[in-house]
């Protein structure tokens, strides 16, 4: 058996010297605890001297008594230590991070000393704190922002999603990871989509944006808007993607809305224009002159603009006949003159337009040369439902104007615009 050489002996070698300049800490501790020796590497990083570190028991300069305590109890049972971690006090304060790998040293089965090689390793301890942390501040923000955020596979698999995107997919995250972003998309949007994401997967494209929809595990379609960003591997091929999903239901439905609202401006803007035009020309072969024809025309416009008024306010459904009936006739002030009786009946936009014009042209021809042109006349209007005995269902509006006490009536020289009014009622 070949012997062992005493390296102690050899020429130039120090191992006091070797001991006290080592980088990696040293100390002895007697089987009281006390710290019989230590070199610089192990006092120093707590900045204390020698004469202030060696001699003084162990557990002074531990931060945490049952971890010393655990370490003295292994080692007095005869237990190496590998790369314990332990917290250590500094001089000013601080506390540092160790590593300690330890064994004691038996002499005819007494103790005489543990020899304890300690590693500092207080910076890795805190990055690894600041990583961990951040990583834990990713996750929460990751989780809990508004936009659905989704990570996907080559083969658009989905391997990660957040609250939200569960949220505005409708399925629980567990049905997601067994998915691929194809198979919530509509079908009419799949074949873009993987045409997209197929350059983006090749390294054509590192991302795009898409405005698709998708179908909702309750069957709803919703809108959602798409950006898709590569995240590569280290050799730069793509290593999956991160898409952000916002829903944008509501908004595509505000601008089909607007869409829809503006064509309806277009048509009522033309309407209007069109009766304007019939109510000017209407007016001009009557008058005799332009004073008569602005005192003809401007009450028409006026009683034109209460009409839109009355359906402005019901927001174009339609009018009540009520509200027409009372608005035309109770414009002309006179007490006691007129009454009205009938049920609550809304009208649609084009009939309550015409229906308007038609009794400002009777209530105004009743203020000239009818029953509210003298005193003792009356004006009396009422309606009601039309039915059909065979049909459950209305069969219209009739509603009778009736004047009496006024002069005796004569026919009129030609049709007037109320007789007009309700034969052609304005272009819908």
């Amino acid at each position: 058996m070949a012997s062992v050489p005493d390296v102690s002996t050899e020429p130039g070698l120090d191992l006091g010297d070797f001991f006290e300049n080592g980088t990696i800490g040293l100390h002895l501790v007697g089987p009281d605890g006390t710290i019989l020796k230590a070199n610089k590497a192990d006092y120093e990083p707590l900045g204390y001297s020698a004469e202030e570190y060696i001699g003084q028991p162990i557990m002074r300069f531990h931060a945490d008594d049952d971890t010393i305590s655990d370490i003295l109890a292994r080692l007095s049972a005869g237990e190496k230590l590998d790369k314990y971690p332990a917290r250590l006090r500094a001089k000013d304060g601080s506390i540092r991070h160790v590593l300690i790998s330890s064994s004691v040293c038996f002499r005819d089965g007494e103790f005489v000393n543990t020899r304890c090689f300690t590693v500092d390793v207080t910076e890795k301890v805190r990055t690894e704190k600041a990583l961990r942390e951040a990583q834990e501040r990713l996750a929460a923000t990751y989780d809990n922002v508004l936009a659905g955020i989704a990570e996907c596979d080559a083969e658009g698999r989905f391997l990660r999603v957040n609250d939200a995107f569960e949220t505005i997919s409708g399925y629980p995250k567990a049905n997601l990871l067994s998915k691929t972003l194809f198979d919530i998309t509509h079908p009419d949007d799949v074949a873009d989509e993987r045409s997209q994401f197929a350059r983006q997967v090749s390294g054509e494209i590192d991302h795009y944006s898409t405005t698709k929809r998708y179908i909702r595990q309750d069957g709803r379609v919703i809108w959602v808007e798409v950006t898709s960003s590569t995240v590569g591997n280290d050799d730069g091929s793509f290593g999956y993607g991160v898409r952000m999903v916002q829903d944008i239901t509501e908004r595509k439905l505000a601008d089909e809305q607007k869409k829809l609202l503006l064509a309806e401006l277009n048509h009522r803007v033309k309407n209007t224009l069109a009766t304007v035009q019939a109510l000017a020309a209407h007016t001009a072969r009557n008058a005799t002159s332009p004073e008569d024809f602005r005192k003809r025309f401007e009450p028409r416009l006026l009683a034109l603009s209460a009409a839109h008024d009355r359906l402005t306010r019901n927001d174009w459904r339609g009018a009540n006949l009520a509200d027409i009936v009372a608005g035309e006739l109770t414009a002309h002030d006179v007490p006691g003159a007129i009454s009205c009786e009938g049920p609550d009946i809304i009208l649609p936009p084009r009939v309550s337009l015409s229906l308007s014009m038609a009794l400002h042209e009777l209530s105004t021809n009743a203020l000239k040369y009818g029953a509210l042109s003298v005193p003792s006349g009356k004006v009396h209007v009422e309606w009601r439902v039309a039915r059909d005995p065979s049909s459950p269902y209305p069969t219209g509006v009739e509603l009778r104007w009736s004047e009496s006490g006024g002069p005796r009536a004569t026919a009129p020289d030609g049709e007037g615009l109320a007789a007009a009014c309700c034969a052609s009622p304005p272009p819908s």
